[in-house]
Order: C-alpha cells, then structure tokens, then sequence
C-alpha cells in the first residue's frame, strides 16, 4: 500500500509511477483505509523543511497501525520518498518523530519548485522542469529496487544547513506563513468557474462569486496554480510569479 499526499501533482505522479512499479495499490492520506499490507509507502511533498499539516494528521490517525508494524509483522518495510523542489533538510527526522519510529528506508526525488511565497522563490523554467521530470523517472526506478530487495537505505538531498532550515527556519514559517489569510482575489480575473475549489485537497475553499477560504490551509498553493485567470494571489507576493501546471510538461 502506498498512501500519498499532494497538492500541486507532483507527488501523486511519483505515487503513480512507484505503485506502477511495485504493482501496490495507492491511497490518498485524506481519506486513508487499513491495511494489512506488511510493506507500506508514504509518498508527500516537503513544505518547509518539514511534513505538511495533513501527513502530520495522517500519521496521528494511522500510528498505531504504522508503528506497530515495526515488531507485528515479520517482513515489514515502512519507507517514505518525499518530492522537493531542491532540497529537504530533516523531514525525514520530522516523519520519524511524528511517527515514533524509525523508517526502514528514506528517499527525496526533486520535482519541480512550486512554492512562490517568498522573495527569491519562484516556480522552474520549462526547461528545468523538464530536465528534472527526466532525472525523477531513473530516480522512481532505482527507489522501486530498493523497495522490492527491502534495502535499508537513505538517499535523501538535505542541503545546506539542513538542522537551520527544519527546526529554526519551518517553526517561524509554520506560525506566520501557513495560513490563508492572505489569499487575495482579483474580481476582475476571477471569473467564478470554482477550479480553485475543485483542486484544493483539503476542502478549504467555496466559492460565492470569488473564492473564499476556510481557515484549514495546509499551504499547498494548489488554488493559486490551479487559477486559469492567475486571479488569486498570496498578498503582493505572487503577482509576477509563475504558475506550474504539470500536465503541460508531460
């Protein structure tokens, strides 16, 4: 079984492929069945260094379930592969944590960069996009071949000061960055067409004539990708940036 999170669809398209390869069955984190699967997958996007607020709730919900299989079941395998834009610092210590266990394998694929928040952050050329997407499809099938031989590995891209960025730098973004209030609607863009609504994977979004948010954001910037009319923005901060739309790619 490989439960997976995603907002923007990268991580689903690693899912996809990595349950292809395995011939395991995918499950979306948001509404996660049992399993009596020995072998279980966790597939998500880092967000600041960090696990996003829903694999933190997945794992609340299934950790009884996720950590018992650690002494349970002879021939269990808990691994996760984790998609970032660039690098990952300690998510995998983060996953750990919340789990209460360690993971028998750990793996990051790079993706293309959808975050656009902040000064500096903006989403990859096509290009670079492409090239990218070409390196993730070697790195799902030498990831799929640890899986099958149960290797105990760790292939993770921290980067530079990765204990910085997790637990000094992902707190202070967590309290003042997670948040949708600062979601803005351009009324003459917004065309109510409710694609915003339909894309984001928590639910946080109806639409009355403009969209407007319900104060359970889990960050992903699906709705600001998604927007056909590049009608919402984050505040003043994404208004000259890009929007990413991995089917265009592929």
């Amino acid at each position: 079984m490989i439960y997976y999170f995603s907002g923007t669809g990268n991580s689903l398209y690693v899912a996809r492929q990595l349950a292809d390869a395995l011939g395991e069955r995918l499950s979306p984190m948001t509404f996660p069945p049992m399993t009596d699967n020995p072998v279980v997958g966790l597939v998500f996007p880092v967000y600041s260094w960090g696990i996003p607020n829903v694999v933190e709730s997945f794992v609340s919900k299934m950790k009884h379930i996720l950590k018992g299989k650690e002494s349970r079941e002879q021939g269990s395998f808990l691994y996760a592969v984790m998609t970032c834009g660039d690098d990952m610092g300690y998510a995998d210590k983060v996953l750990e944590t919340a789990l209460g266990r360690k993971l028998d394998a750990a793996f990051s694929v790079q993706m293309p960069n959808t975050y656009v928040c902040l000064p500096g952050f903006d989403v990859d050329s096509k290009e670079l996009c492409k090239e990218k997407l070409a390196k993730e499809g070697v790195a799902i099938k030498e990831i799929a071949t640890c899986i099958s031989d149960r290797k105990a590995v760790r292939r993770l891209k921290r980067g530079s000061f990765p204990r910085t960025k997790t637990y000094i730098i992902r707190p202070l973004f967590n309290r003042y960055l997670l948040t949708d209030k600062y979601f803005r609607v351009d009324a003459g863009k917004c065309v109510s067409c409710g694609r915003c609504r339909k894309m984001c994977p928590v639910g946080n979004i109806i639409v009355d004539e403009t969209p407007q948010w319900q104060s359970h954001c889990t960050g992903c910037l699906a709705c600001y990708h998604a927007c056909p009319y590049h009608a919402i923005n984050f505040g003043n901060m994404t208004q000259k940036k890009g929007q990413y739309n991995l089917l265009k790619l592929l």
